[in-house]
């Protein structure tokens, strides 16, 4: 389903890509920031250093990722390589699923230049590190995956990234959104409202509790495994009780990767070229 070849043209752009190279100079960059910041503070300055760089740098693995794929994939469909491909022996779910595949490769490989920055910027606790480097990596190929759909959904770069990282936000920010749904509504309209918002909470990736700094200085269980706020979603207590943190964070990668996949596969096999 899958072809190696064209796995390893994707590849051997990105390392060709000037825009990758800059991401891992850029995290070498906020490595060191992050180490003389941490310097500078009164006291836990190691912990200091791994914590700001450590939510930096996580920001800036997902950027990265999110405007090669969209920036790679517009330019392939305005440059006619997508019909070129196409016209070889290549179906198009082999040509959407090799590019998926290459891009969580690159993902994966951003994610251990980040834990190894990480790793590297002070004493961060053993466990925690690698259940962090876990969800960062997991958080990484979601958002991958969601470049490609909406790269494959909009005809526009940078509109596909706009989207792509507003998809984030929600994702980082659902959390606080349904701590204020939580809240006892004064009209039909809130109520509906928070009914809404409990539906998307749903059907969006629960990257909020994913990647937690907490982690990095106590530990998953020293830091109380993960922060869910009163009502932070009923059915994400339960998974995380019933699965445990690295399940969860499993299991949701699997869910939504596969999901925004099938949405992809779906638009790309309708399009006419």
């Amino acid at each position: 389903m899958v072809s190696r070849p064209l796995i390893g043209f994707i590849l051997t752009a990105a390392l060709r890509d000037k825009l990758v190279m800059t991401l891992m100079l850029m995290i070498l960059l906020g490595a060191g920031v992050s180490v003389f910041l941490g310097a500078s503070g009164m006291t836990e300055q190691e912990s200091f250093s791994v914590v700001f760089g450590a939510g930096g740098l996580r920001f800036l693995g997902v950027l990265g990722i999110v405007l090669f794929v969209c920036f790679y994939m517009r330019r392939a469909f305005d440059t006619k390589e997508v019909e070129f491909l196409l016209s070889r022996p290549i179906s198009r779910m082999t040509f959407l699923l090799s590019h998926a595949l290459a891009f969580k490769i690159i993902a994966l490989a951003i994610t251990a230049a980040v834990g190894v920055a990480v790793f590297f910027m002070g004493k961060p606790n053993p466990a925690g590190l690698v259940v962090w480097i876990l969800s960062i990596g997991i958080e990484n190929i979601i958002m991958a995956t969601a470049a490609l759909f909406f790269s494959m959904v909009l005809s526009s770069a940078s509109g596909a990234a706009l989207a792509t990282l507003g998809f984030y936000v929600l994702c980082r920010l659902i959390g606080m959104l349904l701590g204020i749904a939580a809240q006892p509504p004064d009209n039909m309209v809130f109520a509906l409202l928070n009914n809404l918002m409990d539906l998307i909470s749903v059907i969006v990736p629960r990257l909020d509790i994913m990647g937690q700094t907490s982690w990095l200085v106590y530990g998953v269980e020293g830091a109380g495994g993960v922060a869910l706020g009163d009502k932070a979603s009923a059915y994400a207590i339960a998974m995380v009780d019933m699965l445990g943190v690295s399940g969860f964070i499993l299991a949701q990668g699997a869910v939504f990767i596969a999901l925004l996949l099938a949405a992809a596969a779906f638009d790309f096999a309708r399009r006419e070229f």
